[in-house]
C-alpha cells in the first residue's frame, strides 16, 4: 500500500482503501479494489480530496497499519458525533444518548483491540467536510488511541477506583467527541473572531467550556463531563476554567488535578490544533505531523502537557506514518514501512521509484533503508513539504519509551535493553 497525495494520481491505479463521501460518512464514492481512470481521478479532486491508497508492489505488507474495518469503526463514531451537533445546533434542548455514543466509541476500541498493528492515527482517514465535525472526530479517535496505551497510568491516576474501572475509556471517548459542543451554542461573531486571532484569552470564546458541560453533565456521567468542561487546562496551571473555592476566590488547576481524560482530549485537541489550524481555508495544507510533534516538545507547549500523555502520543501517532512517501538526505524517493516510537523520526524505509509508473511494475527492486541504523541519512521531504529542520531525536536513551515510562510508574526497574535505548 502506498499513500499518494491527489497530484500523483495516475489512471491505472487499483484503490487499497475506499473512498468515502467527504459529507457523507456512509457513502463509498469508490470501492476497494476499483482501477482508477482519469474521470475519477477528476472527480477526486474537485471534491478536494487531499490523498488516497494505492495498491505498490514490494510494499504489500503495509496493509496491516491500515484496516478497514477500523476505518468503518471510525467512521461510525463520526456520524454519532454529527448527530449530537445536529440536535445541539438547534438551539433548543438537545437530547444526548450516551448510552449510543459509548457503544460506538466501544465498537471503535473492538476493532482496535482486533487489529493490534492498525492502532496508528492514520491521518486524514476522511475529509469529512465541516471542519469542527473533523476536528471532533479526530480528538475522539486520537483520544481513545492514547487511552488504550495508557491503562496502567490511568489505574494511577484514579487510584480511587477499581483497575477495570479506571482503565475503560469508553467515557473518554464520549467526552472527546462532544469537547467542543458547547462552540455550536457561541454567537457567530465570538466563533469568527477566535478563527480569526486564536486568542484562547477571549473570555466570550472561553465560555465554550462551562456552555459544553452544562449541555452534557446530566447526559454522559461525570468523568467524560469532565473532559468537556477541563479540555483547555495546562498541565503547568495557565489553563481555563478556574477552581472556585469558598469566599468566591479562585485558583488555578495543575498536573494531577486536572482529570486524567481532561489532559488525554487537551493532547489531542492541541495537537490537531497545530496541524489544522482553527479558521485556515479548506483547501490549506495540514501541518507535516513531524513538525507538530516537535513543536510540542518546544515553549510554550511542553508545559502545558501531561509527560506521559506525550509519550502516548508518539507511541499512536507515527512522525512518518507507514505508506508515506519521503525523500532522504540522500535524494533517494522511499515510503515508510515500519515506525518506532521510540526514535519517531528514523523509520525504517524502502526505495520507491518513480510512483507514477511503477506502480505496475511487479519486479520492481526494493532496496531497505534502517534509518536507526544509519546516522548519516535522514528524511527531509514528507507530506509534500521540506521537513528537514523537524526531525527530532532522543537526547538520552529511553526518552519517548511509553512501557518504560510506565515501568517506572509503578516502581519496576528498567530492562537491560530499556537501559541500553
Amino acid at each position: 500500500m502506498l499513500r499518494v497525495p491527489i497530484a500523483y494520481a495516475k489512471p491505472g491505479m487499483v484503490l487499497s482503501m475506499p473512498i468515502y463521501h467527504p459529507r457523507r460518512q456512509d457513502t463509498v464514492l469508490l470501492a476497494e479494489g476499483i482501477t482508477l481512470d482519469a474521470r475519477s481521478i477528476a472527480r477526486l479532486a474537485e471534491i478536494n480530496l487531499r490523498e488516497l491508497w494505492i495498491r505498490y508492489p514490494g510494499v504489500e505488507f503495509i496493509g496491516d497499519y491500515i484496516c478497514p474495518a477500523v476505518f468503518e469503526a471510525h467512521a461510525a463514531l463520526t456520524r454519532r458525533i454529527a448527530e449530537a451537533f445536529a440536535a445541539v445546533s438547534q438551539n433548543a434542548p438537545a437530547k444526548l444518548e450516551y448510552t449510543v455514543y459509548r457503544g460506538a466509541v466501544n465498537g471503535l476500541m473492538d476493532k482496535l483491540v482486533a487489529h493490534p498493528r492498525a492502532a496508528v492515527f492514520v491521518q486524514e482517514m476522511a475529509d469529512f467536510g465541516d471542519p469542527v465535525l473533523r476536528h471532533a472526530s479526530t480528538v475522539s479517535f486520537l483520544s481513545v488511541l492514547m487511552g488504550l496505551k495508557l491503562d496502567d497510568y490511568l489505574i494511577s491516576e484514579r487510584s480511587r477506583l477499581s483497575s477495570h474501572i479506571a482503565r475503560d475509556v469508553a467515557s473518554l471517548g464520549v467526552g472527546a467527541m462532544l469537547h467542543d459542543l458547547g462552540m455550536l451554542r457561541l454567537p457567530p461573531e465570538v466563533v469568527a473572531r477566535w478563527n480569526g486571532d486564536l486568542d484562547e484569552r477571549d473570555e466570550a470564546w472561553r465560555a465554550h467550556v462551562q456552555v459544553g458541560y452544562d449541555l452534557v453533565k446530566e447526559s454522559i456521567g461525570p468523568a467524560a463531563a469532565a473532559g468537556v468542561l477541563h479540555h483547555h487546562q495546562k498541565y503547568d496551571g495557565t489553563g481555563f476554567p478556574m477552581r472556585k473555592r469558598l469566599g468566591n476566590d479562585q485558583e488555578p488547576i495543575a498536573g494531577s488535578e486536572i482529570h486524567v481524560f481532561a489532559r488525554i482530549i487537551a493532547m489531542a485537541d492541541l495537537f490537531d490544533r497545530l496541524r489544522n489550524p482553527p479558521g485556515a481555508a479548506p483547501d490549506a495544507v495540514p501541518v507535516p505531523v513531524v513538525r507538530v510533534l516537535k513543536r510540542l516538545q518546544e515553549l510554550p507547549y511542553v508545559n502545558w502537557i501531561d509527560p506521559m500523555v506525550f509519550k502516548a502520543l508518539l507511541a499512536v501517532v507515527p512522525a512518518y506514518l507507514p505508506g508515506t512517501m519521503v525523500t532522504l538526505s540522500s535524494g533517494i524517493r522511499a515510503v515508510v514501512t515500519e515506525w518506532f516510537a521510540d526514535d519517531p523520526c528514523r523509520p525504517t524505509v524502502c526505495s520507491l521509484g518513480d510512483p507514477a509508473k511503477d506502480f505496475v511494475a511487479k519486479d520492481r527492486k526494493v532496496e531497505k533503508f534502517v534509518l536507526r541504523a544509519i546516522p548519516g541519512l535522514s528524511i527531509v521531504e514528507a507530506e509534500g513539504q521540506n521537513v528537514a529542520a523537524d526531525n527530532f531525536y532522543p537526547s538520552i536513551p529511553g526518552q519517548f519509551d511509553l512501557k518504560l515510562a510506565g515501568r517506572l510508574l509503578l516502581g519496576m526497574p528498567a530492562t537491560p535493553l530499556e537501559k541500553a535505548g
